[in-house]
C-alpha cells in the first residue's frame, strides 16, 4: 500500500482490527478499527511477528491512528 493510499478493514469476521501502538503483536492497543472502516496509510511497511504493518490514520479524525497488520487491510479507492 503507497502512502496517502486508502484501504479497508477486511477479513476480521466482523471482530474488527486492532490499531497499535508501533508494529508488533505485544504492542499497546489504541483503537479497534471496525470491519468495513477506511483509513488513510500514513508509514510503512514494518515487518514484526510474521505480518507487515502500516500506520493508518482515519480521514475524519486525524487523533484515530496506529498500525495495522497487512493481512486485514484492501485497497479501495480514495473518498
Amino acid at each position: 500500500f503507497a502512502i496517502g493510499s486508502s484501504v479497508q478493514i477486511s477479513g476480521t469476521s466482523g471482530d474488527g482490527l486492532r490499531l497499535r501502538s508501533a508494529p508488533g503483536l505485544q504492542s499497546e492497543v489504541l483503537f479497534l478499527a471496525f470491519e468495513g472502516e477506511i483509513f488513510t496509510v500514513e508509514d510503512g511497511p514494518r515487518s514484526a511477528d510474521g505480518y507487515d504493518w502500516y500506520s493508518l490514520v482515519a480521514p475524519y479524525d486525524p487523533n484515530i491512528r496506529g498500525w495495522a497488520a497487512a493481512n486485514f487491510l484492501q485497497s479501495v479507492p480514495p473518498p
